[in-house]
């Protein structure tokens, strides 16, 4: 790259800078001659809207002309914070490349605001190196080999793997991939990959959609058949159920008691039952018939568990 071209980028810079800029500061600054100094702002002239500004006693932008760099907004400028801090955990490459940005943007270096508190979990090491490697397989169609451990049983699995793509649910990295040894397609939890490995060997991806298939999602599960499930909440609860929306499928309708209750359509029990219980004791399950028995089931044996003997001055 030749001195003159990098000349005339510092001159644009300091137009777009907003800076005083004259034939003798452009000498000073760039230790050019005079002519070399014109001739450089002449060259310039020639394909940006550059003006002299008499009153100003400097060469400026005319027609509120910039070089492109986007003045960022105050909700713009939040949103790329808490893009930093939520990839900051990904460690010193990711949190380069956001620095790196913030520079093409010319903004100032982003800080959350002292009345904003997050509360972000590191991410473990291993997970961050499986999210890079997995990453590459994907975009090259590569073929994975794992030992993955099923985080119910503990038992560890030697799979090969066709990785589609990676999501992230309520803390925590999952793939979705083809899994050989089921013959199927499979979420693994990245935390429960003991080993990874990329093989010479590529796939022909099959045409699924990520959109798709996790719209129908309630968490991680986003294998099995779409289920019809019907929800009451009590009336007390239902300000805090309706703070967000929890599914796309989500319907809901006010009774005449007072309750709420909300329907979904959700690929299979297993995701909506954890949430479920997060509303105990303000939630009833209408149907299906086989989820209301299942939380009927393990309420009944949450009882067990804490039963409290009664005080001698209360038995009979």
């Amino acid at each position: 790259m030749s001195y003159k071209f990098d000349s005339l980028i510092a001159i644009l810079n300091k137009l777009d800078r907003r800076e005083k800029v004259t034939v003798h500061s452009l000498m000073n600054d760039l230790e050019i001659g005079e002519r070399t100094a014109y001739r450089y702002m002449q060259t310039l002239q020639a394909a940006f809207p550059i003006a002299y500004d008499r009153k100003k006693g400097s060469y400026i932008f005319s027609e509120d002309y910039s070089l492109g760099k986007p003045n960022i907004s105050v909700e713009e400028t939040l949103a790329l914070t808490l893009s930093k801090q939520f990839l900051k955990s990904f460690g010193e490459t990711m949190e380069k490349s956001i620095n790196s940005i913030e520079d093409k943007l010319s903004v100032k270096k982003t800080k959350i605001p002292k009345h904003i508190v997050l509360s972000s979990q590191e991410i473990p090491a291993t997970v961050r190196i499986n999210l890079d490697t997995i990453h590459q397989a994907i975009i090259n169609f590569q073929r994975l080999e794992i030992i993955y451990e099923a985080l119910y049983s503990n038992k560890e699995t030697a799979r090969k793997v066709d990785p589609y793509y990676l999501f992230y649910e309520d803390g925590f990295w999952y793939l979705r991939g083809y899994c050989h040894l089921r013959e199927d397609f499979r979420t693994f939890a990245l935390d429960r990959i003991m080993s990874l490995k990329v093989l010479h060997k590529h796939f022909l991806p099959k045409k699924i959609s990520p959109e798709d298939e996790l719209s129908g999602s309630f968490g991680n599960i986003v294998d099995g058949e779409p289920e019809e499930v019907t929800l009451r909440f009590d009336a007390y609860i239902k300000p805090y159920v309706l703070r967000r929306k929890w599914h796309l499928s989500q319907k809901e309708k006010e009774l005449e008691d007072g309750r709420l209750e909300i329907r979904f359509t959700v690929n299979g029990l297993e995701g909506i039952r954890p949430w479920i219980y997060r509303w105990i004791p303000y939630v009833e399950v209408v149907e299906p018939k086989e989820l209301r028995e299942t939380v009927g089931k393990e309420l009944k044996e949450v009882m067990k568990k804490h039963r409290v003997s009664p005080r001698k001055d209360e038995r009979i």
